[in-house]
Parts: structure tokens; sequence; C-alpha cells
């Protein structure tokens, strides 16, 4: 019932002759989801009436994680979408925070099962 129904990206960077729409996840349980979401707000871009002014431009999406997954970073590239590694001034407190299961993703053995 609290969740998000509303499909806003977490920010749009808006530069000559390209759009770059951004989405960011914390937890690696959610960086699939960020992938899927993404697609979805560039697909939405065209159809945007306050974006119209960058009709024609190139859109590029952009997911930012706190931790690598070479899973989810595979995923992405082949989608076209850029994924960029940050952590937040809070990411050690958030992580103190959550259960360890959610703190890391998939485990670089699992990730090798996985062929591009």
């Amino acid at each position: 019932m609290l969740r998000v129904r509303m499909r806003w990206a977490d920010a749009i960077v808006l530069g000559p002759g390209q759009l770059t729409v951004i989405e960011g996840k914390l937890r690696p349980s959610e960086y699939l989801k960020g992938v899927a979401e993404l697609r979805l707000y560039m697909h939405l871009v065209p159809h945007t009436p306050e974006l119209d002014l960058w009709k024609g431009a190139r859109i590029a999406g952009r997911l930012v994680i706190p931790v690598h997954d070479p899973t989810v970073d595979m995923l992405a590239r082949q989608d076209g979408l850029d994924v960029a590694v940050f952590q937040p001034t809070f990411w050690t407190e958030f992580t103190a925070a959550i259960h360890a299961r959610e703190r890391r993703p998939i485990r670089p053995e699992e990730a090798t099962l996985i062929k591009p």
C-alpha cells in the first residue's frame, strides 16, 4: 500500500544532444529492479511532454549502485546501460542497519555461471 506508484527516475541530466536517465539502488537485491526501471524510464522519455525540447536527443541510461555486481553490470551493459559504483556518505551507517545478506550482491562464483 505504501509502495511508490509514480514512474519517476531518480535524476535526469540534460546535456547538449544527450539526455541521461539515472536510477540508483542501495540494496543489491534491487539492482535488477533498477535495470528494469531504467529501461522503462528511457522508453517514456519521448512520450513525456516536459522533455519535448530534447526530442531527437540521444537517450542514455545509468544505474548507480554502491557495490559492484558483475552479473548486473553485464546485463545492464547488454542493454546499452552504463553502471557506476558510488557509495554515499551514509553508506557505513546504512549497511550497519540492514541484514548481512542484504549487503552483498551475487557471489562471484555464481556470476561465472551466467555467460554473456
